[in-house]
């Protein structure tokens, strides 16, 4: 009779407990040595990432910058050579006319 106790014991609802229990403060060593390390690595990551971002940020707004600036001078250089062209052309405009007036008095006579 005590060893059928006994086994019922060792293979019943206490002995379920027990290894519950033990699985859990295994578990919870476990967590308590490696937790923090695996948490402050992760934060230190992040760490890392939000310098790197800050810094492509930062890059980004040069090349912005340096964008909006070329634009600005190819903008000046466009506006420059179509007010040449105008300047060239004005005259041209007057010398036209007169040849299209003398050509129209010639074929009306």
């Amino acid at each position: 009779m005590d060893d059928q106790l006994m086994l019922n014991f060792l293979t019943g609802p206490v002995s379920a407990l027990a290894l519950a229990l033990t699985i859990l403060w295994g578990l919870g060593k476990f967590a308590s040595r490696y937790l923090p390390q695996i948490v402050d690595k992760h934060l230190k990551q992040i760490d890392n990432q939000m310098v790197v971002q800050e810094k492509i940020c930062d890059r980004l707004d040069q090349i912005k910058d340096q964008m909006a600036e070329q634009h600005s001078d190819q903008t000046e250089i466009v506006r420059k050579a179509i007010s040449g062209i105008h300047g060239r052309l004005n005259p041209m405009e007057t010398d036209l006319k007169d040849i299209k007036a003398t050509i129209n008095a010639q074929t009306n006579t």
